[in-house]
């Protein structure tokens, strides 16, 4: 039950339906895929109880070139999700250019569920100006 966050919890205790260690692993990375939206679409600065939870205006990031801006990105992306997931370990980010398209940012995040050690995380995402961040998991397309 841990693997949900606390109001997914509450929600789950009127539910009487038996959990498998699969489904509780699929319900988990859905959470954490919900949780991540919610994260990684919100601006730095705009939550009240906790200043740094978001993702920094990525238009402030200013530098000597295209790869050190990707790099800054990289890390934003990997700080906020090292703090504030911690249903994820061993997290890595990496920035995926996308030659077709300049202004869309893709990049791969991978891990390993904290609780379930054996159970890696792959997932895709692609940042476009103006519309929220899209993340992917194995073909599926959560949004």
């Amino acid at each position: 039950m841990y693997e949900l966050t606390m109001l997914e919890r509450i929600a789950a205790l009127e539910s009487e339906e038996r959990e498998t260690e699969d489904n509780r692993v699929e319900k988990e990375m859905q959470s954490i895929i919900k949780h991540l939206r919610k994260l990684l679409n919100t601006n730095k600065g705009s939550v009240e109880i906790a200043e740094d939870y978001g993702m920094p205006d990525m238009t402030v990031f200013a530098g000597g070139g295209i790869s050190e801006t990707m790099e800054q990105i990289e890390k934003a992306v990997l700080e906020v999700v090292r703090k504030y997931e911690k249903r994820l370990s061993r997290v890595k980010v990496k920035i995926a250019p996308n030659e077709t398209d300049v202004l869309n940012i893709n990049f791969r995040l991978e891990g390993v569920l904290t609780r379930h050690e054996n159970t890696p995380v792959f997932l895709e995402t692609s940042v476009q100006p103006g519309s929220p961040i899209k993340i992917k998991r194995q073909g599926n397309t959560i949004v």
